[in-house]
């Protein structure tokens, strides 16, 4: 199992940092750029949106993978294990459509953005590079206290590519959209793990305490 992690792994990180990728996959040249705080326009986001519904999911599976999450104490079905690391895919799927929202309802206003641009590619590209090494360290172990400088930048990575997209909206701006989008979509994404953890105890699948 762990050499398996490994392995998927190293493959996320090679291609979001592989520039090869850039030409069948635009969005890996466009994150490349955003990690490196390049300016980045709405033009540069006409891309497929499967790639980035393909980038919002990798993060997922890698935040799936982090072994806090998966790891089920004894007398417990194994596989729910698995149901658990997938639940990382869920949550991130949860999440990202309500930050997509906030951020649309927030740039809107005072006419900072007329809504013209695609600021669903312009979050997944944000997110793909530094999120991807964020969750795939996760997913070796390395304790969430040193990866939460690269949670930290993608922030900022969020936030410069808003911003050079969309001039009116303020550097500040857009680290506060980012801010108040990331509240509910937390909640939504920790209320999914308390909704599938008393089902479990529910249903008899985890004895009552057992996660204690």
């Amino acid at each position: 199992m762990t050499y398996m992690i490994l392995g998927v792994v190293l493959l996320a990180v090679s291609t979001v940092l592989n520039p090869f990728r850039i030409g069948k996959l635009q969005i890996i040249g466009v994150g490349q750029r955003m990690m490196l705080l390049k300016r980045v326009t709405f033009p540069d986001l006409i891309f497929p949106r499967w790639q980035s519904v393909l980038a919002v999911s990798l993060i997922g599976v890698l935040i799936g993978l982090d072994p806090r999450s998966h790891t089920m104490p004894p007398g417990v079905p194994a596989w729910l294990g698995v149901v658990m690391g997938g639940m990382g895919l869920v949550t991130t799927w949860v999440a990202f459509p309500i930050i997509v929202a906030v951020l649309r309802w927030w740039l809107k206003r005072g006419g900072r953005w007329d809504g013209q641009g695609d600021l669903f590619n312009l979050v997944a590209a944000s997110w793909l590079v530094a999120d991807t090494l964020g969750a795939g360290l996760a997913a070796l172990g390395v304790p969430p206290l040193l990866t939460l400088p690269l949670w930290l930048y993608s922030v900022w990575v969020g936030a410069q590519a808003i911003e050079g997209a969309i001039p009116q909206a303020s550097l500040g701006y857009c680290i506060a959209g980012i801010a108040i989008g990331l509240l509910p979509a937390i909640v939504a994404a920790g209320s999914m793990f308390a909704l599938v953890g008393v089902l479990m105890v529910v249903t008899g699948l985890v004895p009552g305490g057992a996660g204690a």
